[in-house]
């Protein structure tokens, strides 16, 4: 019964999925602005990673030399996505990381044009409708920070990292796919932290509350929601429903951080909305479409028959078959 409900309503599980990352993701700015007031960047991102990596080691099974190369290149990918986010949020607003971060919508569509892959216009208006309903939440008067642009680093390469993921994932089990990733951005972390992690012992301590949850909910069940769902959505599909996580990214930045989100942020919060609306009505399968070509009778009047062969022919109106020899 299970297995039948998985298969029928699979693509509805993977939008409920994704719905979830964009909820957990939405919590990790603010999360994370709480947790570097106290530690380095580095240092928490490490940790954090660690944490997640750790938590899923015991349910990897059947490793293999691609699963192993699979992942070894989405958590290089990976590391780079939440490297340069952690570094934007030393400067940035929480609420304005998540609506920056949330620019993959559009990436991703535009890497979709690169690559020539066939887009239906309710597909390009959808992410017209996320974008620049992500850019009227965002915009502030006044310069752009350094941070600004480490976050639009972060979003750019998660938009490559949903459409690699979209390629690999439906070839390996996802528990073993992400616990690679998650090694291969701690270790990479650790590498980038190793001179602050023994100074920020104490810190670690009083922070270690916020690092388990970024490890175990903001991390570990991200990423593997992410992947399982991507087994049953496209990368498209996936961008435009993860631009509700600056929806979230502000409400939690207000409840936590006491960041304000303004009229205007809730016009392009609806903004975001009708563009994912747009991805979840799908168009009716016209019944022509599905109909077999009909059989033309030949206008051919002269036909040069070799030694030896012969022609079968077109049905005749009784659904005999004429023989032209």
């Amino acid at each position: 019964m299970i297995k039948f409900v998985l298969e029928t309503h699979k693509h509805t599980l993977g939008f409920v999925l994704i719905l979830i990352t964009a909820l957990c993701l939405g919590t990790g700015p603010a999360v994370i602005k709480e947790v570097i007031v106290s530690l380095s960047p580095a240092t928490q991102f490490a940790l954090r990673f660690t944490i997640a990596a750790i938590i899923l080691t015991p349910f990897v099974r059947n490793l293999n030399l691609n699963l192993l190369r699979d992942g070894a290149i989405l958590g290089v990918l990976l590391f780079v996505i939440f490297a340069t986010g952690t570094l934007g949020l030393e400067t940035a607003y929480a609420n304005q990381a998540s609506f920056i971060f949330g620019l993959n919508t559009i990436f991703v569509t535009l890497f979709e044009l690169l690559f020539r892959k066939r887009l239906s216009i309710r597909m390009i208006l959808a992410a017209i409708l996320a974008f620049t309903g992500i850019g009227v939440m965002s915009w502030q008067s006044g310069e752009a920070l350094m941070g600004d642009f480490w976050l639009l680093a972060s979003a750019l390469s998660d938009a490559a990292y949903i459409i690699v993921l979209e390629i690999f994932s439906p070839h390996h089990s996802p528990i073993p796919l992400v616990t690679i990733q998650l090694w291969v951005v701690a270790l990479l972390g650790i590498l980038w932290a190793a001179p602050e992690i023994i100074e920020n012992i104490e810190a670690i301590q009083t922070s270690l509350g916020l690092l388990i949850y970024l490890g175990v909910v903001a991390t570990a069940l991200v990423i593997l929601c992410q992947t399982l769902a991507q087994q049953w959505t496209s990368a498209q599909d996936t961008a435009i429903f993860l631009a509700l996580e600056p929806v979230f990214g502000a409400i939690f930045a207000f409840l936590l951080l006491g960041e304000t989100f303004s009229t205007r942020s809730f016009i392009g919060a609806a903004m975001v909305l009708v563009g994912i609306i747009l991805i979840l009505i799908r168009p009716k399968i016209d019944s022509s479409d599905s109909a077999l070509p009909q059989l033309q009778e030949s206008t051919v009047t002269d036909v040069t028959v070799l030694k030896g062969e012969v022609l079968i022919g077109v049905l005749s109106t009784e659904g005999e078959i004429e023989k032209l020899v």
